[in-house]
Parts: structure tokens; sequence; C-alpha cells
């Protein structure tokens, strides 16, 4: 009888041992788990708490949250401002945290991390082995990639913040940080030299390049939406040529309790979006006379644009508590086309080509 339970209970052992074999493996990361899908950025709790990422997989709707401490067995960290992916890998700066994180971008295994920096913000590839960082503390830290440390830093302006690679320069939206600026540092890559400082609008915070080559900045202006003070200015659109570093067309907003911001381009490179408002604007950048259209009335914390569908990503932060979400909506036309649930503040996005 004794034997019997034996021959039994033997064949459920190995069983139970092949069972718990298949959930290590599958609870490794797979390779290319975070292939052709969409990264959204989530702050986290403002000074607690930690940074999160959502991945979704428009093809299969496939939504899984906190993919950085899934797979690495530990938080992000505070707060998550931003991914930009270049050479296969995913560079996640983190505020607060004073870091950016690097992990392989399909994986999202870590593969190391940056430090020496002072609330970082934005991360802009400059080649295979250099990157920029911009800092609020008034420097652009210049990145050895193949060691992924900080070679040298570059004095920009106040709260430098978004950046723009063009022709052998990048231009750096000095938006004041914990202040306020107004100015574009002008940087030579090739020297890692400051060559001009072009006075813009109040906050400069976006930067795109559109079809021509010309770089068009949105400037907040003075002021944050829903607190008027006396002092406020209302924003500007300004584009600048590349090629004179000199701007050569201002749009004027007339509202000076409300601000622009987020901007990004269309494919095509003919159109922007920004919010404004308490909706998404659309402006036209090809035809004379162009003044910003609404295109869907509804408050959003921020805003991306995917090449490949021609959708817009509208962040709703909610209560800025819990758990947010982002709307998909058409660019042409601003019908929503479903939404996707994400972490607390989803603040960027990453759209892999």
């Amino acid at each position: 009888m004794r034997m019997f339970k034996l021959t039994l209970l033997l064949p459920a052992l190995i069983s139970l041992a092949f069972l718990a074999s298949c959930t290590k493996v599958e609870n490794e990361p797979e390779k290319g788990a975070f292939s052709d899908g969409v990264f959204i950025v989530n702050e986290g709790p403002f000074q607690t708490g930690t940074g999160t990422i959502t991945f979704f997989k428009p093809d299969s709707n496939l939504i899984r949250q906190d993919i950085f401490e899934s797979v690495n067995g530990r938080p992000l960290g505070n707060i998550a401002q931003s991914l930009t992916i270049l050479n296969g890998n995913a560079y996640i700066v983190i505020n607060n945290a004073d870091k950016v994180e690097v992990v392989d971008a399909k994986s999202f295994k870590s593969t190391g991390t940056i430090t020496a920096l002072k609330n970082p913000s934005q991360f802009l590839g400059i080649s295979g082995s250099k990157a920029y960082v911009s800092n609020w503390d008034g420097t652009v830290a210049v990145i050895d990639l193949l060691t992924n440390t900080v070679s040298k830093n570059i004095a920009a302006g106040t709260g430098p913040d978004g950046m723009l690679k063009s022709g052998n320069y990048v231009f750096v939206a000095n938006t004041g940080g914990f202040g306020i600026d107004s100015t574009l540092a002008v940087i030579d890559f090739l020297t890692d030299k400051i060559v001009k400082t072009i006075p813009v609008g109040q906050a400069p915070t976006g930067l795109v390049s559109d079809g021509n080559g010309k770089i068009w900045v949105l400037c907040k202006g003075k002021g944050f939406d829903g607190w008027p003070q006396q002092g406020d200015t209302p924003g500007k659109l300004l584009r600048i040529d590349p090629n004179t570093l000199l701007v050569d067309f201002t749009y004027n907003f007339t509202l000076h309790d409300v601000h622009p911001d987020k901007l990004v381009i269309d494919k095509l490179k003919t159109k922007v979006y920004f919010l404004y408002n308490y909706g998404i604007y659309r402006f036209n950048l090809t035809g004379s006379g162009s003044v910003p259209e609404k295109l869907v009335s509804r408050a959003f914390y921020s805003l991306g644009y995917e090449d490949k569908t021609g959708y817009l990503y509208a962040a709703d932060a909610k209560n800025y508590v819990n758990d947010g979400l982002v709307l998909r909506i058409n660019a042409a036309n601003g019908l929503t086309i479903d939404s996707i649930p994400t972490g607390i503040i989803p603040r960027a996005f990453a759209f892999p080509e």
C-alpha cells in the first residue's frame, strides 16, 4: 500500500516541478516583449511614490502597467519625465531622483543608470555615442553613451527643458524650471559650445521642425492655467530660420489666464497641435494668415502624436492622485477612437518607429 501511494505521488511531484519551472520562465521578460508598441510615461505621485511606464500595443490592444518594476524588481523613481528610444535602448529621465534609467527597449531589462544629474528633464540623442540631457539647474549634460556617464556640462540658461536637433545645432528651450526664462540656447554639438542665445516669449516649452526645416517654438507665457495672477502674460508661437537664427514669424495669443503647452507636429510636418484654453488646438503652418482652431473641447495634461496612425494621444491626469487615462483621437477630425488606462499622471509618450 505504501509503494502504491509513492507510485502515485512521484508523477505528481514531477508535474509540479515542471509547472514551477514553466512559471519561472514566464515571469522573465520575453525577448521582444515590448516591441511594436507605445510607451506612456507616468510621473507618479508628486514628491512621493514612483513614476511608472505603461506599455500599449495598438494591434492587439495589449496594455501592461508599470513594466519597469515588473521586469527589474525595483521602482523607477520619482518623478518620471520622458522616455527616448535610441540605438535599441530606452532612456527614461527621472527628475527628482536625478538620474536616467537605461533599459533594453524590447525587453525593458535594465542595462545601466546615468547619474551626476540635477533635476533632469529631457534626453536627446546626438550620435551613437553621445547624447544631451537638459537639467533644471541651468545646464545641459553631455552624456558618453559608451560608459553612461556625464563627460561635461554646458551652461544653457534658466531651467533648460525641451531640445531639438537641427543641422549642426541643438536648440534648447530655457523654460525657467522653478523660475522664468524667455530664451533659446543654440549649441553647436560638434564643439558643445553655445553659439547664440535667441530671445523668444516667456517660458518656451515646445520645439518642432517643419517640412522646410524651420523651427517652431511654443511659449507658454508667464502664469498657470486656473491660477491667474497680476503680471501674467499671454503665450506666443514663433518660427525661427535655422540658417540666420532669427525669428521670422510670431503669432501672439491674446488670453492672459490660459497658456499654450505641449506642442506636437504631424507626420507631413505641415500642422502643429497643442493644448490651450481647455482643449486641443490645431495650427496650419503652410497657410498665410493662419490662426489656431479648436479641434477638441476638453482639458488635458499632455499631448503626443503618432506618425503611424495619425492619432493624437491626449492624457487626462484626472485628480492627480489616482490612475489616469489617455484618449486616442483622430487628428484629422477630432473624433475619439478609444482610451487607454495608465498610471498616475500620464505625462509623455514614445512611439517606436
